[in-house]
Formats: C-alpha cells, structure tokens, sequence
C-alpha cells in the first residue's frame, strides 16, 4: 500500500525515477495521428472545396510529414537496442519500408496541397466554384494512401513491440 504525505508526492518521485532512452516510442504517435486526421481534412476539402479545409490539411501534412521525419530518423537508434529479438529481426525491414512509402506518398500529398495553395494565391482570377476537382480527387487519393501507410507503418511497429506468436 503507498501512503501519501503530499498528494501525488511519491507518485512523482517514482515517476521521474525512470527514463526513456529512446525517442523513437515517443514521437511515432504524432505523425499516425496528424496524418489520419490531415486526410480527413483532404476529404473535407474535396467534398467543400474551401481554402479553410485546404490550408487545414496543409497545416496537418506539414506537421505530420516532419513528425514522420523525426520518426523515422529516431527509429534508427531504436532497432540497434533491439537486435536480436526475433520479432524485430522478421519485421523491422518491413517496418522500415513502409516507413520510407509513408515518408515518399505524404511528401507527396504536403507538395500538392503547397502547389494547390501557390496557385491558389497567384490565379488571376478568383474561382467561385473552388479549387478543381480533379485536383482535389488526385489529392485525395494521395492523402488516403499516406493514411493507409501511416496506418499499417504503425501496426507493424505495434506488432513488434507487442506482438506474440500464435
């Protein structure tokens, strides 16, 4: 049983008594949660074709895509601390290339949605009915491929760490 002298005291100082030594586990939960939320902005865009959703989903990508950056650069430390183990030896391949797709396909999504926006601002003349929808379909489609990616990314990532055989 804890006893408390200050509410919360002890809990604290067992809490601050240990460390992460890996970013890696920190930061992967940004870039699923950006990007998963950036496509459903992509989509809110396509369907209403305003410049709030488009510069909504070009907030979120570019946020995503650099935490996806410091996700992947981070998961590099993290797979030497885990050699060995046979989860990770079956999957971390795996785990990195869907990482590098990620990586390529929400660049790509973030570089069409900063092309959307450039000609957004330097068009002569203002479209009444929004952006072009083929563009936004293109777009669209880009965006749920980067989610999809991001999505089983992690899923391989959480199989490693929690995984265990049938």
């Amino acid at each position: 049983m804890l006893s408390f002298v200050v509410p919360g005291t002890y809990v604290m100082d067992v809490v601050f008594q240990y460390e992460i030594p890996y970013l890696h586990p920190l930061v992967v939960h940004f870039p699923l949660a950006l990007i998963l939320v950036g496509a459903l902005t992509v989509f809110l865009w396509l369907i209403r074709g305003t410049v709030f959703w488009q510069r909504c989903a070009l907030f979120l990508y570019s946020l995503g895509m650099a935490g996806a950056l410091l996700a992947y650069f981070t998961g590099e430390a993290m797979e030497e601390a885990v050699e060995g183990a046979a989860i990770v030896e079956e999957l971390v391949e795996l785990h990195e290339q869907m990482a590098l797709y990620t990586l390529l396909f929400t660049g790509l999504t973030l570089a069409g949605l900063v092309g959307m926006a450039v000609w957004a601002h330097y068009r002569p003349i203002a479209r009444p009915q929004g952006d072009p929808i083929l563009l936004r379909v293109l777009l669209g489609l880009l965006a749920l491929l980067s989610a999809v990616l991001v999505a089983w990314t992690a899923h391989i990532g959480g199989t490693m760490v929690w995984g265990v055989a049938r």
